[in-house]
Parts: structure tokens; sequence; C-alpha cells
């Protein structure tokens, strides 16, 4: 089956500048040759500590900001050299679900404005079809057509962020890119989110890509697991590989992080060494390689390609 979304050598390069005319002095390497796949009515999670760039290649896929080098080809466009019809065929098909439902809705417009601009600015059917695809819209993430006329400060966080599902399923798109959706909810909030999202990927036929740190939101969600760390995918698998017979050391040390509900029960956790490396120096090898208790001269001075252990477990490490 071929990929909805093809990412291949994707980097993005922030400058960093100093004194009085801006004299650059070194880069952050927010995102550096990032690879990924996702298929048709698939969830790909995207895992990763906070400020490893898992926000800025949701970005860069959605082209919200240009990419130093790489490829990001959707549905058959090349979305970095979309112009015209191709990047408006490229907006509608792919749609964004942001981390705060309140601060990505205009306070001033009711509910109504807010699920109906998109269709608006595509010019997509008449007022009146626009009118009663916002409403079909709103049942269908469970919100009662009545609350149209409200505006998002007099609704819940919860029922917030499902506007801004109903908003994001406006245009018909393939692709949703979900950044920590829930991460802002309460516990009991994100479970029915959760369940909403997978209803509706059920439904209309989703592909997600699902940003978040909660590693057991994210496997019960997913279908495949990339992890991120410093601007790099380290490792990519199925959700049960990954959470069965992680191989890198950093997703071991991620998922032996995660709380166990079992008084008693002693989780053997793998040593780590120093502090996170600083994004403002570069290495030449591997990202984790400060911190790995693995580490050879290999993985100092060479960076490891994210290459094919198993069938369909890829993995950036010369020890594994």
């Amino acid at each position: 089956m071929r990929p909805l979304l093809e990412v291949r050598g994707l980097k993005k390069y922030y400058p960093i500048k100093t004194g009085l005319f801006g004299k650059s002095v070194g880069q952050v390497k927010a995102v550096d040759n990032v690879d990924l796949d996702i298929y048709p009515n698939e969830t790909l999670g995207l895992v990763g500590e906070s400020g490893c760039g898992k926000s800025t290649l949701a970005r860069l896929i959605l082209r919200l900001e240009r990419p130093n080098a790489g490829t990001t080809i959707f549905g058959g466009i090349d979305a970095r050299n979309a112009t015209g019809e191709s990047i408006r065929n490229l907006r509608s098909g792919m749609q964004v679900i942001f981390q705060d439902p309140f601060g990505s809705l205009n306070p001033r417009k009711k509910v109504l404005s807010l699920v109906e601009e998109p269709m608006l600015i595509h010019r997509i059917g008449t007022k009146s079809e626009i009118r009663e695809r916002a409403l079909r819209l709103m049942e269908l993430v469970g919100m009662h057509k009545d609350v149209l006329g409200r505006y998002p400060h007099e609704f819940s966080g919860g029922q917030r962020q499902r506007i801004c599902i109903a908003r994001s399923l406006a245009l018909n798109p393939k692709l949703v890119i979900c950044d920590e959706p829930v991460s802002a909810l309460d516990v009991s909030i994100q479970a029915q989110v959760i369940n909403l999202l997978i209803d509706l990927q059920d439904e209309l036929g989703l592909s997600y890509l699902f940003i978040s740190h909660d590693l057991s939101v994210v496997g019960y969600i997913s279908d495949r697991v990339a992890v991120m760390y410093l601007g790099s995918i380290v490792e990519s698998a199925p959700t049960s590989s990954i959470y069965n017979h992680p191989m890198h050391p950093y997703t071991q040390a991620l998922l032996a992080s995660v709380p166990v509900p079992k008084p008693g029960l002693k989780k053997v956790k793998p040593k780590l060494r120093g502090d996170i490396s600083n994004m403002l120096y570069t290495l030449d090898g591997c990202v984790f390689s400060p911190r790995c208790s693995l580490a050879k001269d290999i993985c100092y001075n060479t960076k490891p390609d994210l290459i094919e252990k198993e069938e369909g477990h890829l993995v950036a490490c010369h020890m594994c």
C-alpha cells in the first residue's frame, strides 16, 4: 500500500544570532533528517520528551513552516513546492488539532462561525449547505446544535476540544495531526476524546499523526509508534513491538519511566548518565550517546542510520 504521507530527510535549523548586526554564531537542529510514513486509515504515534521537535515536525508537515531540506509528499503533492490550487488541496487534505483548545478558538466568534469558517474560506457549498454541514459536524462530535450560538468561554475544556475536532473535519481531510490534543484535559475527559477520535477514524477513514508524551495514551490509540529524541527519529515500529520489545536504549528508558499501578512492583530502569545534550552544539555521532551506558567510540563519531532490525522495526543504534 502506498503511504498517504511520505517524509524524507526533513530538516529544520534555527540560526542563533547575537550582537548588534545579528551575526550567526550557531544553529539549533530542531528537526534533523527525519523520515516517516503514514498510511491510509492508520494512526502513527509520535513520542518523546518536551522540546525534542515533535511540534516543529508537525508544523513542517502542515507547511506552516518551511524546512531547510527534505521533502514531504502528501497524496502525490510535494508540499515544499506546492502553490496555487495544489496548496489549497494540501490545506484541505491535512488539518490539525492543537493542544490548547481555548487558545486555538477565536473568543470573539460564536461556535457556528468557528465551524463554518474553513468552509467559507475554501468556498465549499452554498451558505445553507455550509450551515447544514456545520450542524452535522457538531452532532458527529457529540455536541447539540443548540450550542452553536455560544462563545468558547462558555464551554468546558473537553467541550472546546470537541469543537476544535469538528472544525478540523469541516474540509473532509484525509490526515489529521493531533498535537497533544488531550494533555490539557482531565483524565476522564481524555478517555472520552480519545474514544471519539477512534470512532471518527472508523467512520470517516481518517489517518492520524498523534503527538504526545503520554505513553499510555499513545499505546491505546496508535497502530505504529515513532520515538523522537533531539530532532531525530531513533526507533519506529508497530505499537506491540515497541512496548513489548523496545530496542533503542532511549525507548527502553522512556518506557521504564511510566508509572505502574501495582504497589511493591520494582521495575528495572536502564542506567542513564549526564544530562540532555545541548541542542546548540552539533554531535557528530548518535544524539543519545552522551547519556547512553552502552555507547562506544563509533557512537560518538558516526551517526547511525534508521535501519530495519526486524520486520517493520526500525532502529537508529550501533549497539542494537
